[in-house]
């Protein structure tokens, strides 16, 4: 994480420490919080991410970011992963294959309504990125895996994901030079529709299809990060 973005988070997570907000407050505006600390949208949101993934803090769209009340359940705790690292990056996404795949073919059988919803919401947010030529849908591809982990009726999947934090969507830790070769637009698209295709068998109840879909994505996450970090070294 960032110097910025723990600036974020330090100062949020101060606030409610001292009681300035409570369970159920709002908290600012990104607006607010980028005139206020001199930061981007960009580092706000990755704050953000990070809170909510930490059961910190919850948004609702539409209306704004709430800060919850404290668990009083453990999350299960995982090392720090290094991911300027290509061989640590390449191993999250090897472990994450199989628990996802079984995350997303329970929440193909256990998934409400208002689940399918804050999917939907999470892939209509990342479309929107992209429609306007923008890249920055981190934050989106995050929470859709998170929703399925939700969805999944099971809390340690979301526990894990939660604890991987930025992991679940490696690609913006990862040097400029090895993703050069990529043309992000044209990538973010494939990654939509792979998500596309996991959510539409989730919506359809089908467990098979939704273990099959998220394996998919994850593999050719995979195997899209393996080609760029190989183009990368041989142009160096």
């Amino acid at each position: 994480m960032s110097s910025l973005t723990e600036k974020v988070v330090a100062t949020l997570s101060d606030e409610i420490r001292r009681g300035l907000l409570r369970p159920g407050d709002r908290i600012p505006t990104e607006v607010a919080m980028m005139k206020q600390l001199c930061v981007s949208r960009s580092v706000v949101r990755e704050a953000i991410s990070r809170l909510q993934a930490a059961n910190i803090v919850e948004t609702r769209h539409g209306i704004g970011t709430f800060v919850l009340a404290p668990s009083a359940e453990k999350p299960v705790q995982l090392p720090a992963a290094d991911l300027s690292n290509m061989l640590d990056v390449m191993a999250i996404i090897e472990f994450r294959i199989d628990v996802e795949a079984a995350s997303a073919a329970l929440a193909a059988a256990r998934r409400s309504e208002h689940n399918l919803k804050l999917m939907r919401g999470a892939l209509e947010r990342f479309e929107s990125e992209l429609e306007r030529g923008s890249t920055d849908t981190v934050a989106h591809d995050i929470e859709f895996h998170l929703q399925i982990a939700r969805a999944s009726g099971n809390r340690y999947f979301f526990d894990v994901l939660s604890q991987l934090g930025r992991a679940v969507s490696p690609r913006t830790r990862l040097g400029t030079a090895e993703i050069a070769e990529l043309d992000q637009i044209d990538h973010l698209r494939n990654v939509l529709n792979e998500h596309q295709l996991i959510y539409r068998a989730i919506e359809r109840r089908d467990p098979d299809d939704a273990r099959a879909a998220m394996r998919m994505h994850l593999s050719n996450s995979r195997e899209r990060l393996r080609r760029a970090h190989e183009s990368s070294k041989a142009g160096g």
